[in-house]
């Protein structure tokens, strides 16, 4: 299965905010969470897949300033309970960085491992 997803993931370092002693899901992140959710359910309407997964994801920025490849934690989570029931199940990860100025998105194929 491959879901193209058109909003790319708030980097790690963006994910929460503190105040005091609480943390909390930053707002952007909330919303990139979210608009991820939403793409992938258009996509998928099946039940979460079970069992050991390969997943490969290719991130296609609109430019080549600094992105770090491994800041898909958000990516992920936000598809937990959509296309998986936990990212756990995850037992391969395979992540390609890319550059497309016209069309940036996110490219996920999921196998079972």
């Amino acid at each position: 299965m491959t879901l193209r997803l058109l909003t790319l993931p708030v980097s790690t370092n963006h994910l929460h905010m503190q105040r005091g002693s609480a943390r909390f899901l930053d707002p952007r992140a909330r919303r990139c969470k979210e608009a991820i959710g939403w793409e992938a359910r258009s996509q998928y309407r099946g039940k979460p897949l079970t069992g050991d997964l390969t997943v490969k994801v290719s991130l296609y920025w609109a430019d080549r300033r600094k992105h770090d490849i491994d800041n898909i934690k958000s990516l992920l989570d936000a598809l937990t309970g959509i296309v998986w029931i936990d990212d756990g199940q995850i037992v391969e990860l395979h992540t390609r960085k890319a550059f497309d100025k016209a069309k940036p998105r996110v490219e996920i194929s999921i196998e079972a491992a």
